[in-house]
């Protein structure tokens, strides 16, 4: 049966390969649970963190009395794994593993990549200082495609470590490559009011020497008469900073917090005039597209009346442009 199995694996190892594939065997005694929960963990924990041109080989055997035996090849390098416990849980305990001890059937690893992860934060070993909190960076897998942003949220100059939360994305694994990307960004957005005034807004985020903090600046005008310019500061907290970035609803939402100043025109009245705001909100990324749910307090006056001054609900959906 193993000859069978090896054949099988060899012939496999000898197809032309564009890009990494997964060669996978089991014998005829182990579960269908077993298999497709083995195959999904390989699938999304190892095979994108791959390079190209190459096979990752994975034989599962049964060892009687729920135990099961898996071994996996990639090049001259080997990785076995003992599976115990109830086949419902073998997915989860092995893509959990495969996070960590995957990497060792890597031949390098990219100049700067995903190295560590606590739960919440990743870390990345730096070789030079150069890197500052608020950076931000894109995580690539092995064909080169996106997977995630994440944002330094600390540097340990001393260990020579940047300390990682998502933004953003699917899962990430250890040995992704990061992209450095642009910090700044401009976002196009469009919101609504709870008494269903509309309002569009430019603005330009320009990240502080300190996370989360960042300085704003924006162009806006409101559907009906007003049009301003502002003038603040934002913060935006990763939710995966306080839990972990393994689940999909955590890793993609953030607690924003903003506090701007406007001048502009009201044409309706023919006269200028002033505004103060703060809001505090939840945010979803999805790729360059947020959706953002906020409340927050508004005074407006011109020099003969005050034009507004209360509480408002906002829902804001905005496209980012990273600079």
């Amino acid at each position: 049966m193993r000859l069978v199995l090896s054949l099988l694996v060899f012939a496999f190892a000898m197809l032309p390969l564009s890009s990494a594939q997964l060669a996978f065997t089991h014998d005829a005694d182990v579960p269908q649970e077993v298999v497709e929960g083995v195959q999904r963990a390989l699938e999304d924990a190892l095979v994108e963190r791959l390079p190209e041109e190459g096979v990752l080989s994975a034989v599962l055997e049964g060892g009687g009395q729920g135990e099961f035996s898996l071994v996996l090849s990639y090049g001259e390098r080997q990785l076995t794994y003992t599976l115990l416990g109830e086949a419902k849980e073998y997915e989860k305990r092995l893509a959990t593993a495969l996070n960590y001890d995957g990497l060792s059937l890597f031949d390098t690893l990219p100049s700067l990549s995903l190295t560590s992860f606590s739960g919440r934060e990743f870390g990345a070993k730096v070789d030079e200082h150069s890197y500052k909190e608020g950076d931000r960076f894109t995580v690539l897998d092995a064909k080169g495609r996106a997977q995630g942003v994440v944002v330094v949220t600390r540097v340990a100059e001393e260990e020579g470590v940047l300390l990682l939360s998502q933004l953003s994305g699917k899962p990430l694994f250890l040995g992704m490559e990061l992209k450095e990307q642009g910090n700044k960004s401009v976002a196009l957005s469009f919101s609504l009011n709870k008494n269903l005034a509309s309002a569009v807004d430019l603005m330009l985020t320009w990240p502080l020497a300190m996370h989360p903090f960042s300085a704003q600046f924006g162009l806006g005008a409101t559907l009906t008469s007003r049009i301003h310019g502002s003038i603040g500061l934002s913060a935006k907290l990763p939710l995966s900073q306080f839990s972990s970035a393994q689940n999909a609803l955590v890793r993609n939402l953030s607690l924003d917090a903003t506090a701007l100043f406007s001048a502009g025109y009201d044409t309706s009245l023919q006269d200028s005039f002033y505004q103060a705001s703060g809001e505090v909100g939840v945010a979803c990324a999805l790729s360059n597209w947020t959706l953002s749910l906020a409340l927050g307090n508004r005074v407006a006056a011109s020099e003969a009346l005050l034009l507004e001054q209360g509480l408002f609900l906002k829902l804001t959906t905005a496209y980012t442009y990273t600079l």
